[in-house]
């Protein structure tokens, strides 16, 4: 994406920057993708996390997905939170898994 026009990302977090685990605190960090996302900050893209954690318990996670994100070392402009939709599959002709950047 270097050399391009600045983007607006939206990042999934779960089974993209770390793994897919329940409960959330028990998550670990992929430190190869969480530097993948941000190189992309760094080259001066708008980084968004997108998360659907909570959507169907209504349970509100925001306090420990932004520690999580902090602790480890995530770069982004924004987190949203409470109201992606929860969905099995998702097909966009913009979408790239983590493994293709």
């Amino acid at each position: 994406m270097e050399g391009r026009q600045s983007k607006i990302i939206y990042v999934d977090i779960d089974g993209t920057i770390c793994t897919i685990s329940k409960p959330y605190s028990d998550a670990v960090p992929l430190h190869e993708h969480i530097l993948k996302i941000n190189n992309l900050f760094d080259e001066g893209h708008q980084i968004i996390y997108y998360t659907a954690r909570g959507a169907v318990t209504k349970v509100d996670y925001t306090e420990l997905t932004k520690k999580q994100l902090k602790d480890w070392g995530c770069k982004f402009h924004e987190l949203k939170m409470n109201h992606k939709p929860n969905y099995d599959l998702y097909i966009c002709d913009k979408s790239i898994r983590i493994e293709e950047l």
